[in-house]
Parts: C-alpha cells; structure tokens; sequence
C-alpha cells in the first residue's frame, strides 16, 4: 500500500429508498468521480465485507440469488475502534486497484444505505471522506419500502432492533407462510405487524447521521431529495462545491420530479395521519414540517381524526 492513497472519497448515505441511487448515478457522471460497481447496484456491499469486514446486512437486487437477501442477516453499528491497520490497508488497496484501477487523478464514489449507521468506522479508514447524506421526506419513503418489500422481496423480512444506531436486519421469512399473517404480532416486524416501525428507521437513521459526525461536521453535506428533483443543477453543483470538484456543466439529469406524490396511492388515511405525527420531530428538525405548518397540520390531523373516529362510531352503530 506504500503508493496508494484514496484522497476524500465520497460517500452518500441516508436511508434505503431517499434517492441514494439516483444521486449515485447522477454523480458517477462527473469526469473526477468513479463510481462502484459492486452487487448490489454499487453500493458494494460484498466489496465492504470482503474487505473492510464490515457487518452489513442488506437486500440485494436481485432475488433470485441468496433470496434476495446480501451479506450477514444483522447490519450493526460500527465506529473507529472497528477499523484496524489490516482493514485500512485492505480498503485501499481495494479502491486503488479495483475501483481506481490505480488512478491518482479520480475520486471514489460510493452509495450505501447501511453505512449510515457506520460513519466513524468509514472516518477511520478514510480520514478525509466527504459524506453525502440525502434525506426523502417521511411518507413517500415509508410507501416505497411497503411496496418494495410487498412486492419485490418476497423471502425476507425487515427487523429494526432496539439499538443506539440500529440499521434494519434482514431475516428469512418462514417458507409456505404469510408474513403478515406470522409476524401480526411483531411490531418491530416488517411485513407483519410493523409499518410504523418503518417510520421509526426513517427517523432514527436520519437523526443519528450528524451525530455521529458530531466533531467533524465539515464533512457532512445533507442535501432533501425534493431539492434534487425542484432544483437538481444547483443542487447537484452544490455538492460538487462541498466534494471540492469542479462544477457539472450541460450534463443531463433523468428526474421524476412528481415521485414524492405516489405514496397516496399506497398509504391508507390512517396510515398516513399516524405517520405524520410518529415522524413529526424529524421532519421538523430537517426543516420538512416549518411552525405555522405544524400548526397547520395539527389543525388537520385534529379534524381528520375526529371525522375518522365519528365516521367508525357511526359505522359501528
């Protein structure tokens, strides 16, 4: 490793379904920045095993293979007293040779979802890493990952412990039974009896992102996915400000701006006033729920369930 050096690789984290994939592959445009390649979908999750001894646990693109599932069936917090001389060598190696292909000229860029709770541990290999953290308002998050695990991810279930940094565990599902009908009683279960659990992960993981960051904040740009999709070119040269490269110019950015609005197509009223008020801290704190807003939707929810709960009464009756 005597020659190799990973200069202020950048890594972009939140939670899985905020749109790290679509700023990864938007970013991995730029002249300077190599993306990674490895399963899935970049985020490299076998490459961090092998390499870095990372504990990850996560869903892979495919589910044909392993069930769909990827790496360990936990994903545990990590931090610096993690990282020994081995892994450093290791992960540099690995990123210079592999990824770089033993370019000096190119910055790595990776995207992974179950590194958010992992970032002094990432810090402790690569001291000068950028950290991109995008955040996805809570609802259209929740909604993707009850579709996705509904639909695409038939042979596992999603386990959020009870944790300072907990990142989601994925676990087999019993064959030849209904998870939602197995796990009803689980409410730290997805599927089963833990939608709202899932709002809970969004929650915890974006708040646990600058803390643990706490004493180097200038390596921590949070960008909102809506910023992305309403304003992608200045937000994009914003990050590249932060990532200390050169600014995009004429480079196309394939942006769905209205993806936020299909969670209503997926979310019962319930759900969405229960999820609103489990997640109303976060979103207040990242600037999703301003005062006279909250006020706004208080009055909302209030008269919501009010008619919710007069509407079962006559219903009952």
């Amino acid at each position: 490793m005597k020659n190799q050096k990973i200069t202020k690789p950048i890594f972009i984290i939140g939670c899985g379904r905020s749109g790290t994939t679509l700023l990864f592959n938007i970013l991995k445009k730029h002249p300077y920045l190599v993306g990674t390649t490895g399963y899935p979908d970049g985020e490299d999750q076998v490459g961090w095993i092998e390499h870095g001894n990372c504990l990850i646990s996560g869903l892979g693109s495919l589910p044909t293979i392993n069930g769909g599932h990827t790496g360990y069936h936990y994903c545990l917090h990590m931090d610096e007293q993690d990282v020994t001389p081995q892994i450093v060598e290791n992960m540099t190696s690995y990123y210079y040779d592999d990824v770089l292909s033993g370019s000096r000229l190119k910055i790595v860029l990776n995207k992974n979802p179950h590194l958010s709770n992992k970032l002094r541990y990432v810090r402790g290999i690569f001291p000068d890493a950028k950290f991109v953290h995008i955040i996805r308002d809570c609802l259209p998050v929740v909604s993707s990952w009850i579709q996705m695990m509904d639909n695409a991810q038939p042979h596992q279930v999603l386990y959020l412990p009870e944790a300072e940094y907990p990142c989601f565990w994925v676990l087999p599902a019993p064959e030849n039974c209904a998870r939602e009908v197995i796990f009803a009683k689980e409410d730290r279960i997805y599927p089963g009896g833990g939608a709202a659990m899932l709002v809970d992960y969004w929650s915890i993981i974006n708040r646990n992102i600058p803390i643990q960051l706490w004493d180097s904040p200038e390596q921590l740009l949070t960008i909102k996915y809506e910023d992305l999709c309403g304003n992608s070119l200045e937000t994009i040269n914003h990050i590249c400000e932060f990532c200390e490269i050169p600014t995009f110019i004429g480079v196309p950015f394939d942006i769905n701006p209205n993806c936020n609005e299909k969670y209503k197509n997926h979310l019962t009223e319930r759900q969405i006033i229960d999820f609103l008020q489990r997640s109303r801290k976060t979103r207040t704190l990242f600037g999703y729920l301003k005062k006279q807003e909250c006020i706004e939707e208080n009055c909302n929810l209030s008269k919501q369930i009010y008619f919710s709960g007069h509407n079962d009464r006559v219903c009952k009756v």
